[in-house]
């Protein structure tokens, strides 16, 4: 678990990456934290999500804007929160880029930090809004964030039904005697925590 300042810290990164990527000035940030002795947290490589959520009508909560991410570590974490900041802001293809300084001030930013993913014998392994879920089947994939289902209010099967539809598979498709279910548990943290 990371201490909180770590996690605004990390937060921030983001932010200012994606304005870095949008006017093009640099953040001051992401060189402070090149430049000084990075401490060993910030250097792990764990698989990591970026999420960009909006305002979309007052009181109904945040609207999903772009979530992209590794599933491993493929880089030092501070690294991999910057550009994957970046390519949840211009490249996430569900969504148009993100148009300006004034749409990035309307966003939430939540990093979700992965543990590495282990393999179910059975989906009835999997505990809703704890593990996050990863299917692979008919040499197809998908996954869910383990907030995705808690947030949507959906128990283990309607969450296994909406992955498979997001894989391609149908809504019955997490059935196959052939499908593979992966877990993985992540630290999640928001500005708005």
């Amino acid at each position: 678990m990371l201490t909180n300042e770590k996690r605004n810290l990390l937060l921030l990164l983001a932010r200012e990456s994606i304005a870095e990527h949008l006017t093009g000035l640099k953040s001051k940030l992401y060189q402070k934290i090149r430049n000084e002795e990075i401490q060993e947290d910030l250097l792990t490589e764990n698989g990591v999500f970026v999420t960009l959520k909006r305002k979309d009508i007052p009181d109904e909560g945040l609207a999903l804007r772009g979530c992209i991410g590794n599933i491993l570590g493929k880089l030092p974490l501070y690294e991999s929160i910057r550009r994957l900041a970046v390519e949840a802001a211009v490249d996430d293809p569900r969504f148009q880029p993100v148009g300006g300084l004034d749409e990035l001030n309307s966003l939430v930013i939540e990093i979700s930090i992965l543990t590495i993913p282990k393999q179910v014998s059975d989906y009835s392994e999997i505990l809703v809004g704890r593990d996050g879920i990863l299917l692979f089947c008919q040499r197809r994939s998908a996954v869910f964030l383990p907030q995705v289902a808690t947030e949507q209010g959906w128990g283990l099967e309607k969450t296994l039904m909406h992955l498979s539809q997001k894989a391609g598979l149908g809504v019955n498709g997490w059935k196959a005697r052939k499908c593979q279910f992966y877990v993985f548990q992540a630290e999640v943290f928001s500005e708005n925590s």
